[in-house]
Parts: structure tokens; C-alpha cells; sequence
């Protein structure tokens, strides 16, 4: 699937599918606004990177004479750091590593604007690296230091093995649930006031188990009200592309409205596409046969994409 490699703001990701007949699908993404999704309150952002041992590979190795292996951890924690960081009212994001030690010790990073993200080193833990892979320390860290102080929290969590307390932060995540309903019942919350992104990264993960975390209220009598989690899988580390479109594919969807309306004009000013009703933050539309780019127009203003470099590495 091809893709955009650097989508103009405020777009987040763009995938173009050539068709057999020339035509071109479109799927679009904006990036989330932090007064769309925090309203009048208070918003925060945590991107947690797994510090096991088994990913230890990936935060490179720069060797003794230079050169050595690729630092892909931090190549993805900047991008995806950066972005995050325009989810927030302060323009800023938490980085942690987690799965250290036993597998439930944690350190924080730092907090970073978006040029600090460009910046920001990444190299894994002053502390020793993880014997196990255990998330309810993370997901209490977010709570507990996050989610108490703010009025909506974004979590992104990269791993890659298999979440050794699955049973203990299902118990956890339950009760936060009901927690969670209790506050929005009493206008005291937003209902998505808190979303925790799973992000898994190459061949141990266990995809199932992913699903079941994002699955984990929906036989429960809070279904309806409650969707704290979403999950997705990149086959690795080098799939920066994938992992956005994980979390931002999440964060804004179908549903959720970005403008009351808006059109898509192709790259010779003809429309393509109208959303009457409300344009959402994540949308499909089809461009002409030779078409090398779109525009998106609101009242709120406007953003044209070229898409040729996606066409032509497709």
C-alpha cells in the first residue's frame, strides 16, 4: 500500500490504492485536534517504548569504530513523539521506557515539544534492560501521573512480546472502566476522555492477544460506554508508516467530525468528493485516472497534498 511519506499538517496520513482501472482510492487522516478532543479541559500525551531485551537490537548499536545497526526505536519514537506532541494543548509529550528489570519497572525519558522530539535521545534505559513484559505497571503510571491531572490522555505503547499479566490488567482496566462511566454519568468526563493505544512490533507478538485487549469490554455490560483500548500490529520497527496508522488511525475515525462540512477537489479544481454532513477526521474518497494530488477545502481552511511520490514508489 503506498504511501504519503510526509503528509502536509494538518493531515496525518494518506494511502492511495491505484485501481486496475487508473482510478485512485484515497484514505485520509487529519491530525487530532486538542480542542476537538479535550474540549475546554486540559489534554496529555504518553508514548511508552518497551526497554525488554529481546527489542534491544533495535535501538541500534553504533559499534566501537561507527557504523554499526540502525537506532530504529528512536527514529519511530521522534515521529510518532512529534505528532503526539500536537495532540496537547502545551504542544508537548511524555516518553517512558517500560519492561525493565523483571519485566514491571519503568523510567522516564523525558517530555518534549516537537523540535525537542527531533532531538531527543533515545537510546533505552540507564537501568537494566527487561527479563519480562509486564503492562500494568505502564497503564498505572499513565493513570496515576496522567489521567489524574488532565482531562484527556492519549497512550501509545509500543511492545514486542507477549504481555506476561494480561489477566491482571484486564482486572485493573475493568474497574478503571467502571470508574470511568461513574465520571461521565456525572459530567465529571468526557466519554473518550482516555485512549490507550497497543502497538505490537515484529514476529512474537501475539496478535490474539492484542485483539483481546482491544475486544475487552465488549462482553461486558460496559460496551457501550467504555473504549479504552485499541490495538494494532507493524511487522517491524522500520514500519514507521504503519505504526501512524495505527495510532492515528485510531484516534480519529469515521466518527469523529472535524468540520461541518467540507469537499475534495482533485489537481485540476474538480470536486471529487463532498461531505455535507460533517467531515470526518478519517475519510476515503476516489481521484481521477492521471491525478497527482487533492485538495481538502473547510471554512475552516484548507490543505493540498501532492501524491505523486506514493504513486510512484507503488
Amino acid at each position: 500500500m503506498p504511501k504519503v511519506k510526509s503528509p502536509n499538517k494538518p493531515l496525518a496520513t494518506v494511502n492511495v490504492f491505484p485501481q486496475s482501472d487508473g482510478s485512485i482510492d484515497v484514505e485520509a487522516c487529519f491530525m487530532p485536534d486538542p480542542d476537538l478532543l479535550a474540549g475546554e479541559g486540559s489534554s496529555r500525551a504518553v508514548l511508552a517504548l518497551d526497554a525488554s531485551r529481546s527489542i534491544k537490537a533495535a535501538y541500534g548499536d553504533s559499534g566501537p569504530f561507527g557504523g554499526g545497526s540502525p537506532n530504529y526505536v528512536q527514529a519511530v519514537a521522534r515521529k510518532i513523539g512529534e505528532i503526539l506532541s500536537d495532540t496537547t494543548k502545551d504542544g508537548k509529550v511524555s516518553m517512558m521506557y517500560w519492561a525493565m528489570g523483571l519485566g514491571e519497572e519503568t523510567e522516564v525519558i523525558g517530555s518534549f515539544d516537537a523540535a525537542g522530539c527531533q532531538k531527543a535521545n533515545i537510546s533505552g534505559p540507564k537501568r537494566n534492560w527487561g527479563k519480562g513484559t509486564k503492562l500494568l505497571p505502564v497503564i498505572k503510571s499513565i493513570v496515576d501521573n496522567d489521567f489524574a491531572q488532565a482531562d484527556w490522555v492519549m497512550g501509545v505503547i509500543i511492545t514486542d512480546g507477549i504481555i506476561e499479566d494480561e489477566q491482571d490488567c484486564i482486572s485493573y482496566c475493568l474497574q478503571l472502566g467502571e470508574g470511568l462511566k461513574q465520571q461521565v454519568e456525572a459530567g465529571q468526563r468526557r466519554k473518550h476522555s482516555l485512549k490507550l493505544v497497543l502497538i505490537g512490533i515484529g514476529e512474537e507478538v501475539d496478535v490474539g492477544q492484542l485483539e483481546r485487549f482491544d475486544d475487552m469490554f465488549e462482553e461486558t455490560a460496559l460496551a457501550s460506554d467504555i473504549d479504552l483500548w485499541s490495538s494494532g500490529v507493524a511487522a517491524d520497527m522500520q514500519d514507521e508508516d504503519d505504526i501512524l496508522g495505527v495510532v492515528f488511525g485510531e484516534l480519529m475515525s469515521e466518527e469523529v467530525i472535524v468540520a461541518d462540512n467540507g469537499r475534495v477537489l482533485d489537481d485540476k479544481g474538480t470536486e471529487v468528493s463532498s461531505f455535507s454532513d460533517g467531515l470526518p477526521g478519517k475519510f476515503r474518497f476516489k481521484l481521477p485516472a492521471g491525478a497527482k494530488g487533492f485538495k481538502v477545502s473547510t471554512a475552516k481552511g484548507e490543505v493540498a497534498q501532492d501524491i505523486s511520490e506514493a504513486l510512484a514508489g507503488g
